[in-house]
């Protein structure tokens, strides 16, 4: 009988030796070996890399969530084979559209090959699954900053402003989940929060968040010639909300004083230039943190408008909303 050592075993006998981060890096060199041999030249990255490039091709910079699902949905109708649905961009990049436009910018720098290394780099000790108190932790973190319980659209806002500011420092990216293991885990938002204790906050701010929404004792004061879109009785084509949704978000939107309807006017560009917060604040003598409140408020409220259950079981429900806005506005 042989007793020969193949190269296999040497192989192996070498790999069971190192470290377990050394394993990795060894394992995704062997899968880089693999991929020139069979002449792959398109890898995952690649793929969702050229299709961010092409819809900031049409926008001429670097493509918001908004932007991107409304471009995107444009080019794939236009048969553009290598654009993505925003929702695989969105979870092969772990649900952080910051990770897809950092991909992006660096895909101009450097080549996919580094780009792919970079993000493999940071996955080597990320968390598969997050456990309890780190989800407790994160969620203690974004309360204390708004000094209650926030919602999803709140949370997303804090956590990508915590790793830009986390990136602007230099620090080493922190551990961050989004809002998906929240409602993986508990189905709903409200129900994690439930589990947390954060119920009563809950219940306060949606009461809070209307009372802010359709204040309008500040009408009389406001300045002359803010511009406040009106939405058109006559409904385009090829809208993505049914004729009975469009007519309860028109409805919603007619409720709302003068002060909410001229925010979403130039915050969303209904119809005018788009406003940065600071213009918007200065018109209505608002901090900039009130001003975007009352905008992500206002279209809770309007995504509500077409249906309480919808929220949750409809994805891109807010974005639909807002393109039949765009649609309908005149000013």
């Amino acid at each position: 009988m042989s007793t020969e050592t193949s190269g296999i075993d040497v192989f192996l006998a070498t790999y069971a030796a190192l470290s377990e981060d050394e394993r990795g890096h060894a394992f995704e060199r062997l899968r880089e070996i693999r991929l020139d041999e069979a002449g792959v030249v398109e890898t995952e990255m690649a793929k969702y890399v050229k299709s961010l490039r092409a819809v900031a091709e049409v926008i001429g910079h670097t493509p918001g969530v908004t932007e991107y699902q409304e471009v995107s949905k444009v080019l794939i109708a236009e048969g553009r084979e290598e654009v993505q649905p925003f929702s695989r961009v969105y979870k092969y990049f772990e649900r952080s559209w910051l990770h897809a436009q950092e991909a992006l910018e660096l895909s101009g720098e450097t080549s996919l090959r580094a780009v792919e290394a970079r993000f493999r780099h940071r996955r080597l000790g990320k968390p598969v699954r997050y456990s309890e108190d780190v989800l407790r932790e994160t969620l203690a973190q974004a309360v204390r900053h708004f000094g209650r319980a926030p919602n999803v659209p709140e949370y997303v806002w804090w956590r990508e402003r915590k790793l830009e500011l986390a990136r602007a420092q230099g620090e080493k990216r922190p551990f961050l989940p989004t809002d998906g293991p929240y409602r993986d885990r508990w189905k709903t938002w409200e129900a994690a929060l439930m589990h947390f204790g954060y119920t009563p906050d809950v219940l306060t701010h949606r009461l809070e968040r209307r009372e802010r929404v359709f204040y309008s004792q500040s009408d009389p004061d406001l300045p002359d010639g803010l511009p406040v879109a009106k939405l058109a009785e006559e409904v385009p084509d090829s809208l993505p909300l049914s004729g009975a949704e469009i007519a309860n978000v028109r409805e919603a939107y007619e409720a709302f004083p003068r002060r909410t309807r001229y925010i979403l006017t130039v915050r969303l560009g209904l119809g005018v230039r788009k406003q940065i917060l600071r213009e918007v604040g200065e018109a209505l003598t608002l901090h900039l943190s009130r001003v975007q409140q009352l905008q992500f408020y206002a279209l809770d409220i309007l995504v509500e408008a077409v249906g309480e259950e919808r929220k949750h079981t409809r994805p891109g429900l807010r974005a639909s909303v807002i393109k039949t806005l765009r649609a309908l506005a005149i000013e």
